[in-house]
This record gives C-alpha cells, structure tokens and sequence, in this order.
C-alpha cells in the first residue's frame, strides 16, 4: 500500500467559532522526518491529530496517496507528550498492544524490548518509570505492528537532556529505516538537529513548508526570525 503523498487541501477546522486551522494546503512527496513547528496556539498538535484522524474532518481534506486517514489507520500510531501507560509492567503494556493487533509471532514483546533497549525495565510498573523510561515505553507500543506513520506531539519537551539524545536517536534511527514521522516542536536546536522538512505554523495558518536546511537558510518574517533566534 502506498499511501503517500499526502496532500492536504483546503483544512480549515474550527472549535466554538474560534478558527484553529485555516486554508491549509500542503503535499509531503518524501518518506522523511517532517516537523510541525510553532509558537504556543499556532495549530501544531491540532493538525498532527487530524493526520492520525482523532479530529474528523471531511474525508477528502486529508488523502494518503489514494487513501483517507480511516482506511490507513492500522498503518499509524501515535506518541503524546504525557504517555498513556496501563497501570501494568512495561511487558505487559507492550503484549496488550500486541493483542490488540492480532500479533501472534513468538517473542514479539521481547523483540520489541530488545529494539528499544528497555529490558531493564520490562518487569517494572508504568507508575514507577521517569518521565524518559515512560516514553520509551510508549514510543516501543508505537512501533508494534510496524506502522508505516508515527505522530509524535513534542515527545521529549519533559525530558532532561540525556533522555532527550536518547529519544532524538531512536527517532532518527525510525526515520532511517522507513517510518514517516511527524513530530511537534518548539525546540529550536531538535529541530536543526533532528529534521529533515518542516511545516511551520502561526495562528493556524500555514507560512512555511520546505526543507530544514532552506528553512535557516531563507529570509524570513520577524515572528520566524524571532523563533529561530529564540527558540
């Protein structure tokens, strides 16, 4: 299934009267590592959730190739800001995922475990992990059943900067081998470090879209020459 470019025309989404998403149009050709970026209420985590399809729009807004967001569902997944974990071990967390999938490999958690380094921790409740083990966790419940997308909204903001590298690398790794991420930041350097195109947004209108290296390269407006100097 190919399910790219995707192409999004015409978004406009609204809540209450108040305008979130406004005449976005846009079309991502590559596989790559693509960021929405933003100042605080420009629209960033709205768009990455009517992507994955958890905001419904209407259904040729947003086509994956040939595809709405419904019919490519199963080839998503999502990673927030705060995870959500059961109140179970790591192993136990990751084998509800894998039934729900209908994953029935032999040792698939542990494969799972050993590709995220996490053994450590895999007979360890959810409750009692840090911040950064927690999002291990929830990106290694992301990756099961080998999606071909993974949203991620600003997985590492809470983070200190060891677990923030360690993150960035098995971000970039997932990248690497063929898994189209879209990642929400504002953190100016991750975004020089990790990205690959950038989507920018502000007040819920697209201003930006091309590569990160044009993107610190270009003349800009002041609101995103005060964002990358800022950051």
């Amino acid at each position: 299934m190919n399910i790219f470019p995707l192409k999004i025309n015409n978004l406009n989404y609204s809540v209450n009267e108040n305008t979130i998403l406004k005449d976005i149009h846009l079309t991502c050709e590559k596989n790559t590592l693509t960021i929405i970026a933003g100042n605080n209420g420009s629209g960033k985590s709205t768009l990455l959730k009517i992507l994955h399809g958890l905001i419904k729009v209407p259904i040729n807004t947003v086509r994956w190739g040939d595809y709405s967001t419904s019919n490519i569902k199963i080839n998503q997944s999502m990673v927030f800001q705060t995870p959500i974990l059961l109140n179970r071990t790591t192993y136990d967390n990751l084998a509800y995922v894998t039934k729900k999938k209908n994953i029935t490999e032999k040792f698939y958690v542990e494969k799972i475990i050993e590709k995220l380094n996490i053994k450590i921790i895999s007979d360890i409740n959810a409750k009692y992990l840090s911040g950064g083990e927690r999002q291990k966790v929830a990106i290694a419940m992301s990756i099961i059943g080998s999606p071909k997308v993974i949203f991620m909204d600003e997985p590492t903001s809470q983070l200190d900067p060891a677990y923030k590298n360690e993150i960035e690398n098995i971000i970039v790794d997932l990248s690497n081998n063929g898994v189209k991420i879209f990642l929400t930041s504002h953190d100016i350097s991750q975004i020089r470090r990790i990205g690959k195109e950038i989507i920018f947004l502000d007040k819920g209108k697209l201003i930006y879209h091309d590569c990160i290296e044009k993107f610190f390269k270009d003349k800009h407006c002041d609101l995103v020459n005060n964002y990358i100097n800022y950051g």
